[in-house]
């Protein structure tokens, strides 16, 4: 098949949707003919590793938009920045179709659905979006750890109502052969505007085999218990809401829980664990590179993400292919991509019922790890559902499919 990948951000070595965009193609190319479509930004890296690993399958094409945009459309205003890209993308794109002879189009970054192009119009194609996410709401009970960024969060509001009115109007949608959601919130959020459109829920993120690691679990004193914490401190990340609930434990609770990342919160952070008097069971270690970062991993014996709002969290994967059962919420991509045997859930709807659900997680994760329960092995083997080649198995089986039909 000759497929075309619609992937903005489109990066080798890299994490997160540059990982994305870049993994789904390379692994596509065993068995289809590729092409790319990618910013302008990517080229001098892309060009440089395909021809040092001498690659002419994908075929990579650049598309880049006017310099005043990428100054003026930056944070919360970034998807309009996209739908520019995509504009620029689209007459490429058709003309691309028409003398290569694609048989579908998959736009797979960026993954939110503010920033989806008008491919499903090009004749004589197929068009698959997806997996999208972005239209999670904050949940209720964790509103007021938005406190002080509720501008960020009405503008994204604002984006997503204005975003979902534009494609019931242009009909962008209902033009798709089928959708794949990250989570079901976004499902939900756009079902009235894909009446008649097949879809399904698929966990946008992947891992190399060679990242998925068997490992024995920690030999652990009662005293040794480390959770890992991984990702920018930003509010919504949800580190100031789990100091809250780490300061509820037990003062005899055997723990160290080690945060991993910088930004704009770190301040504010260090100074609630000294308000709490957690400087000895929390440590801030700042930034770290990819070496001592699998250090970390290696280390951990449990993963905490507390996001407050999450598309799917990269660090998910990435924890459990090292073996780390997982701590985090019932909602958004996370309870599509992990079970009960690789995570420990929490939930609730009012802030105290979410604070006493994380809490019972964490107290049930530190008594499984004292009991000397090794599930390891059995939450390695869900990271390998995961992988890059068994994704594009599911990928080829539905381009076959769409295209038959």
């Amino acid at each position: 098949m000759n497929i075309l990948y619609i992937a903005y951000s489109c990066l080798p070595h890299k994490g997160s949707e540059e990982k994305i965009g870049w993994n789904v193609p390379l692994e596509s190319a065993k068995k289809n003919n590729v092409f790319v479509v990618t910013k302008e930004e990517h080229r001098p890296i892309i060009e440089e590793y395909i021809k040092t690993h001498n690659i002419d399958n994908p075929k990579f094409y650049f598309v880049d938009i006017n310099s005043v945009y990428k100054k003026l459309f930056k944070g919360a205003l970034y998807p309009i920045r996209l739908n520019f890209w995509h504009k620029k993308a689209y007459p490429f794109v058709k003309e691309l179709c028409e003398k290569e002879n694609i048989d579908v189009i998959h736009q797979i970054t960026p993954v939110e659905f503010r920033s989806i192009g008008n491919y499903g119009s090009i004749d004589n194609t197929k068009f698959i979006c997806g997996p999208i996410g972005g239209g999670e709401p904050l949940p209720e009970g964790l509103r007021c750890y938005a406190k002080g960024n509720m501008t960020i969060e009405r503008m994204r509001s604002f984006l997503n109502r204005w975003s979902k009115f534009k494609y019931k109007q242009t009909g962008t949608l209902r033009r798709c052969d089928y959708m794949l959601f990250v989570n079901k919130e976004t499902q939900d959020y756009l079902s009235d505007s894909i009446d008649g459109v097949p879809y399904n829920i698929y966990p946008e993120i992947g891992v190399n085999e060679e990242e998925v690691v068997y490992r024995k679990q920690r030999k652990n004193c009662p005293s040794d218990i480390t959770f890992l914490v991984a990702g920018r401190l930003v509010y919504r990340k949800g580190h100031s809401f789990l100091l809250d609930v780490l300061r509820e434990l037990p003062e005899d609770l055997p723990y160290l829980c080690r945060i991993a990342g910088d930004g704009p919160e770190r301040c504010r952070l260090e100074a609630k664990c000294r308000e709490y008097g957690l400087q000895d069971k929390v440590v801030f270690t700042g930034r770290l590179e990819y070496s001592a970062m699998a250090k970390e991993y290696e280390n951990a014996d449990v993963f905490i993400m507390p996001s407050i709002r999450e598309t799917t969290g990269t660090v998910l994967l990435e924890a459990i292919s090292k073996g780390l059962p997982v701590i985090t919420i019932n909602r958004f991509g996370g309870s599509v991509l992990l079970n009960n045997n690789c995570a420990y859930f929490y939930d609730g709807k009012t802030t105290e019922d979410i604070k006493n659900s994380l809490k019972q997680a964490i107290l049930s994760a530190v008594s499984d790890r004292q009991n000397g329960l090794d599930t390891s092995a059995v939450i390695a083997d869900r990271a390998k559902q995961h992988l890059w080649e068994n994704k594009l198995d599911y990928y080829n089986s539905l381009y076959g499919k769409i295209i038959n039909d």
